[in-house]
């Protein structure tokens, strides 16, 4: 059965910086990027160093340059499970098990009966930013980017993730799990009863060719192993289309909302008339 709702999301995302994640009071501090500002200006009445101290000066800036660019190196690399060409997520030029899966445009996602899928859409543009699968009271949120065929994206947006967690009072670490590197933030939240608290979120992304999939656990899938491991499954049984055309790196690869009408309504309708306790995948479509 479909079910669609809405839901305002003002402004529109087209980099990753920007990007909406599951919960909308987390996003600023899930998504934030840090960026280390440095005075170059000189007093020119400073008196000036001397030879040793520009020689001790320049040793030690020819190693911090040395490494800085191990670090860039490292931050560019991709980032993914070993086993994930043969297990996911998939690229769509690869061998694939077959699934009932819901197209999505560029990402293709695993559906199971008794979950809600949810649609992310900017209420300006009209464009779906993201899919979020939820099933037992945990959720997934799932949202592709295009990269370099030679570059990754997740070594460096991890290190952005956490800069901007700490920066706002949460707390950021990393994990290694089946999906390789992930990164566990507990974020600054109100309570039901409006008292300070935290909430609890897991993020998880893999570098494909020329594509990165983001995912953000929340819920019982950042405490419930079972459904975690189920969501995770799911996860891994996506097949992204990054498609032929050029694109920026970083850039938001926009989702495709199935198409829904009278007429498969009414033909569920009639199916659920034969069979009532049947239940299937929902979609929600959130803006």
């Amino acid at each position: 059965m479909g079910l669609f709702s809405r839901f305002s999301k003002k402004s529109s995302a087209e980099k990753i910086d920007d990007t909406v994640d599951e919960e909308r009071d987390v996003d600023d501090v899930a998504t934030e990027d840090t960026e280390a500002e440095e005075s170059t200006d000189i007093d020119s009445d400073e008196a000036e160093p001397s030879d040793a101290d520009n020689s001790t000066d320049d040793e030690d800036a020819a190693e911090d340059e040395d490494v800085d660019e191990l670090d860039e190196d490292a931050l560019l690399e991709k980032s993914a499970p070993y086993d994930r060409s043969e297990k996911g997520p998939f690229d769509a030029s690869e061998d694939y098990p077959e699934l009932n899966r819901l197209d999505l445009g560029a990402l293709k996602v695993p559906v199971v009966d008794g979950m809600q899928v949810r649609l992310d859409t900017d209420d300006e543009s009209q464009r779906v930013l993201a899919v979020t699968l939820i099933h037992e009271g945990g959720g997934i949120q799932l949202q592709a980017f295009a990269t370099p065929r030679s570059e990754g994206l997740w070594n460096t947006v991890r290190k952005q993730l956490a800069s901007g967690v700490t920066s706002q009072g949460g707390e950021a670490s990393e994990l290694h799990t089946a999906l390789g590197r992930e990164l566990a933030v507990e974020v600054p939240a109100k309570t039901e009863d409006g008292r300070p608290g935290k909430r609890d979120m897991r993020f998880a992304g893999v570098d494909g060719p020329r594509w990165f999939v983001r995912a953000v656990f929340s819920g019982k899938a950042v405490t419930n192993d079972e459904i975690r491991s189920e969501l995770s499954a799911l996860f891994r049984g996506v097949i992204v289309d990054r498609g032929q055309e050029a694109m920026a790196p970083r850039e938001l690869i926009v989702l495709t909302a199935p198409e829904v009408n009278g007429d498969s309504e009414t033909e569920d309708e009639d199916k659920d008339e034969l069979n009532p306790f049947e239940r299937g995948p929902e979609i929600t479509e959130v803006r």
